[in-house]
């Protein structure tokens, strides 16, 4: 048994190892020209053959205590390799990616996580059992051909080795061949028959020209690996051993620099200062003058004595007590300028564009003024993996032509009928009608609703944000984002979690206004407490969600972990997918929540967030899925992004029926609705090559619905190129200017809307203020490889390597909406060269900027929030 277990170890090794390069050389070969991968391929492979080389040395079947020790560890390090390959080919079928490394380990010691893990087992055990086949297959003729080359490539070695002996005095004896020589044993084959050395007579008739061969060879392999370029041949090279001791690679080593300055300093020049202007506080970069130090040292007078969560920024300030010490600096910590720390000094801000000095968009303002808009309650309703572009869907539009081409030869009418079913709500919700007519050009019937019976008057309804992003294809980072107005930070993981927001979130600045007014019963909602409350049908325990939604202020949670405690009394629940139940589960606890909230006379501050959107898009059984996609046949390929589209068929009936529920309890009229996507979701559809959003830079992950719904607010389609940022200022701007604060309250929140880089949504959109762009980031799953970018006064989209196993990508967005034309290359001079050639010379200087202003965002981004990755070592 031990006689082909080894040969199978080894055989497992070199199979894992063949097939994971030619997957990785797959992904990465078309990058660059076909003559440069011909010329470096030896090279990028050399480092997989010394691997296999040194696994066949060890697993030879010899007696004694080391070669025994080796096989034993050659065989375990076979098994390690075998389930990495497998994870790395199944994680290559279903999304076109590579698996990273350093993120494994935070996937497998979290337990949902590593549901998600499991999610995608079916393939790699397909792709494990296709290895242990062409391994236990091909065992004897590898161990025998790999060991009949090492003797071949060995002889002139040993040669050498032995010429070398004999120079130094060692007799001709003792350089014959012996089976118990130390050297010998290193490089003899076992039982089988082939010896990797033969006798030494026969060596010594070794010709010249094996030496010449090998010479050149080396020569060759020596100029190639060590004269061709870092990027991206050493990626390329990399072997998959050597990709996994990324796992075990320190987290400190993720700080980067902080103290580069901002690159653009013709911009924040003396003449583009802005003075202090009643609220405004200013804007003076690289200047820490007058505007900059009173913003840093004066305590805002409406500041409670006793700061509560959110406002630490003021902790050290003289005159201000508090329960809270300032946690010391880990020393494993980011190093972080000292002057400001992780204060956020908008003053200071090169990136800072306020439109607050503009007046209310003309359609809203005078209803606004006019005192017919109340908000005393706020909804925030972020939608799992929801695309502007189906929100809704609009008859007309590529993804609906793509829809109706999948059933070609059926009636066209009939598709029609089917896919104007797919988003009422949406429409309801945004004001977009989806165009929905028949090929003889009569319109369609109206499409109930019956989850929703919708009372706004015709022509209100809200604002629709037109072309928004996202800030991360991250569903947590998005989530800190929407919640605090701040910036995520590029690193793997929810890390926003371990620290505080630079900003604070929207439950702590209603917890603000809790703290400056009495908290007893009142008829006047002004007077009345905030009650923030979270809602989320699956778990929160996934990559530390549940402390940051603590952290953050909310007072009352429903997530999975209760809605388990109602099945355990007896209530029958249907999971879904790994995460948990469908959100029609949540239902009870949303209305115990608004009857609590109307009996105790509080305001209601309600975030949900969906979850059925995500994969693997399951719905439950009593949900009548739909054939929006054909998937019969060769068709098949569209199952994915067809299940998908059903389960946003089920979401959209949610979101009518959870508006219903507001409703039924009186709410609607005093009540603004948020509807945000935490980001978008790509399919084969979008891009053959990846799909999902984990490392993957496409649009389709980036665009995202963005509505603000009050029956009460005139109709708006707002077109910026904007994001989710701009949704808590947006808050603050429209309960300041509806008169829905008190006078406390309002006086707070007129300093604090300025200290939020996002744009207020109900003014003019600067896309550029004195010759400075309003730039917008995305973060992409999962966090510390790639950053995207656009800015608001211009169609380009770059995508941003922060590491070297990924492309710079530039697309413009209005000639190539859908990114069918990327221009991919792999260092910023050659991009900027193609861009410039392409697209001209304004594009190449805008994708130059790009990058310079990224390299100084990221490192920023980490000193505001504190950033400190040895908490992972703890």
């Amino acid at each position: 048994m031990f006689a082909t277990l080894v040969p199978f170890c080894f055989s497992t090794i070199f199979v894992s190892l063949t097939f994971t390069k030619l997957v990785h050389l797959s992904i990465h070969a078309k990058t660059i020209s076909p003559g440069a991968f011909v010329l470096f391929l030896p090279s990028l492979l050399l480092p997989d053959v010394l691997v296999i080389i040194l696994s066949r040395l060890a697993l030879r079947q010899q007696k004694g205590l080391f070669s025994v020790g080796a096989c034993v560890l050659g065989c375990i390090f076979s098994f390690i390799l075998l389930g990495a390959s497998a994870s790395q080919l199944g994680f290559f079928y279903s999304t076109g990616n590579e698996v990273k490394w350093s993120e494994a380990l935070s996937y497998a010691g979290d337990k949902d996580g590593m549901k998600i893990l499991l999610s995608g087992l079916n393939s790699v055990l397909a792709a494990g059992a296709l290895i242990v086949v062409v391994a236990w297959v091909a065992k004897w003729f590898l161990y025998r051909a790999v060991g009949s080359l090492i003797a071949t490539v060995g002889m002139p070695v040993v040669h050498a080795w032995q010429w070398f002996r004999h120079r130094n005095g060692r007799s001709p004896q003792s350089l014959a061949y012996d089976s118990d020589s130390e050297l010998d044993e290193d490089l003899e084959v076992a039982k089988e028959g082939a010896r990797l050395i033969p006798d030494t007579h026969e060596e010594s008739r070794t010709r010249p020209r094996t030496w010449i061969i090998l010479a050149l060879i080396s020569v060759f392999l020596f100029l190639t690996t060590t004269l061709r370029p870092a990027a991206p041949y050493t990626m390329m090279s990399m072997t998959l051993p050597a990709a996994m001791l990324e796992m075990f690679k320190s987290p400190a080593k993720l700080c980067n620099n902080v103290e580069g300055g901002w690159p653009l300093p013709d911009l924040i020049t003396p003449d583009n200062w802005e003075e202090p202007n009643g609220r405004f506080p200013g804007w003076t970069p690289g200047n820490d003058g007058d505007a900059a130090r009173k913003y840093r040292d004066t305590v805002p007078e409406w500041l409670p004595s006793d700061i509560p969560a959110g406002f630490s920024k003021w902790l050290s300030k003289p005159n201000k007590t508090t329960d809270e010490e300032p946690a010391a600096s880990p020393s494993k910590a980011c190093e972080v300028p000292k002057a400001d720390g992780t204060f956020y000094n908008p003053v200071l801000d090169p990136l800072k564009i306020s439109n607050l000095d503009t007046d209310i968009i003309d359609v809203i303002r005078d209803t606004l003024k006019g005192g017919d808009v109340k908000i005393k309650h706020v909804a925030l309703i972020m939608m799992e993996s929801y695309r502007e572009e189906l929100f809704p869907l609009q008859q007309g539009s590529n993804y609906h032509r793509l829809m109706v081409k999948s059933h070609k030869g059926e009636d066209i009418d009939e598709i029609n009928e089917k896919l104007s079913r797919m988003s009422p709500v949406a429409e309801r919700l945004t004001g977009k009608s989806g165009n929905w007519k028949r090929k003889d050009g009569s319109d369609f019937e109206h499409v109930a609703i019956p989850q929703w019976n919708d009372t706004a008057q015709e022509g209100y309804g809200g604002i629709n944000v037109v072309g928004g992003f996202t800030t991360s294809s991250l569903s947590f980072k998005s989530m800190a984002a929407i919640h605090c107005g701040a910036w995520s930070m590029p690193v793997d993981g929810f890390e926003e979690s371990e620290t505080d927001a630079y900003q604070a979130c929207i439950p702590q600045v209603f917890n603000l206004f809790n703290k400056l007014k009495d908290d007893k019963k009142s008829k006047d909602f002004l007077e009345q407490q905030w009650y923030p409350a979270f809602f989320q049908s699956i778990t929160d325990g996934y990559d530390r969600q549940d402390k940051f939604d603590d952290k953050i202020g909310f007072e009352h949670i429903v997530t999975r972990g209760r809605l388990e405690d109602d099945r355990k009394n007896g209530e029958e629940l249907e999971e879904i997918n790994y995460f948990g139940f469908p959100e029609t589960t949540l239902k009870g606890h949303i209305e115990d929540y608004l009857k609590e909230v109307k009996e105790k006379g509080k305001r209601m501050f309600f975030s949900h967030f969906t979850s059925t959107t995500h994969h693997p898009w399951g719905v439950p059984k009593s949900f009548e899925k739909t054939d929006f996609l054909n998937t019969e046949g060769k068709m098949g390929w569209h199952s994915e992004f067809n299940d998908y589209l059903n389960a946003m068929r089920f979401t959209d009936a949610w979101l009518g029926e959870l508006l219903q529920t507001f409703d039924d309890h009186g709410l609607t009229n005093e009540t603004l609705v948020v509807f945000v996507g935490d980001h978008g979701q790509a399919f084969k559809e979008d891009q053959k090559s990846k799909t999902g959003t984990y490392e993957n830079g496409h649009v389709s992950n980036f665009r995202v619905p963005i509505t603000f719904r009050h029956p009460h607010i005139p109709r708006v389609q707002y077109n910026a190129n904007a994001t989710s940022l701009s949704i808590l200022p947006t808050i603050l701007d429209l309960l300041i200017n509806t008169g829905s604060l008190n006078e406390k309250d309002q006086n707070a929140a007129e300093d604090l809307i300025h200290d939020y880089e996002g744009q207020s949504l109900i003014r003019p959109y600067k896309a550029t203020h004195n010759g400075r762009r309003a730039w917008n980031f995305g973060i992409i799953n999962g966090g510390a490889s790639m950053l995207s970018m656009t800015s608001a006064d211009a169609p380009w989209r770059i995508v941003i390597p922060l590491d070297d196993s990924t492309q710079y990508r530039f697309t413009d967005l209005k000639n190539d909406p859908l990114e069918k034309k990327p221009l991919e290359k792999w260092t910023l001079e050659q991009l900027t060269y193609a861009v410039r050639n392409k697209f001209g010379e304004e594009a190449s200087k805008w994708a130059a900027e790009a990058d310079a202003v990224s390299k100084w965002w990221g490192p920023e981004r980490k000193r505001l929030w504190g950033y400190n990755p040895s908490h992972k070592e703890d």
